[in-house]
């Protein structure tokens, strides 16, 4: 067997570690950030809360804020980072 077969399978995982790590340094679009967002307040508001309760718009320093309002009149904001981290967290407000 020569050499150049003995790396082949080294050569192919490197390659597949390339890919996969920029796969995953690319920012998620404004759709999976603001679904992010819908299930954590889904979470944390509880019976009655629903993904359409949430707007988004930009935010200065960040992606932007996504913004839930519930229906017992609480709200729940959300300031979103590129890749879904939330960088401040304020809810529920009355």
């Amino acid at each position: 067997m020569t050499r150049w077969r003995l790396f082949l399978p080294l050569a192919a995982l490197v390659a597949l570690v390339g890919y996969l790590g920029l796969r995953l340094g690319q920012p998620l679009d404004d759709a999976a950030i603001i679904e992010q967002a819908a299930a954590r307040y889904l979470a944390e508001a509880g019976t009655g809360a629903q993904r359409t309760d949430c707007a988004a718009t930009a935010y200065p320093d960040a992606r932007m804020i996504v913004v839930c309002h519930a229906t017992d009149g609480r709200s729940f904001s959300y300031v979103m980072g590129d890749r879904g981290e939330v960088f401040e967290r304020s809810g529920p407000q009355a």
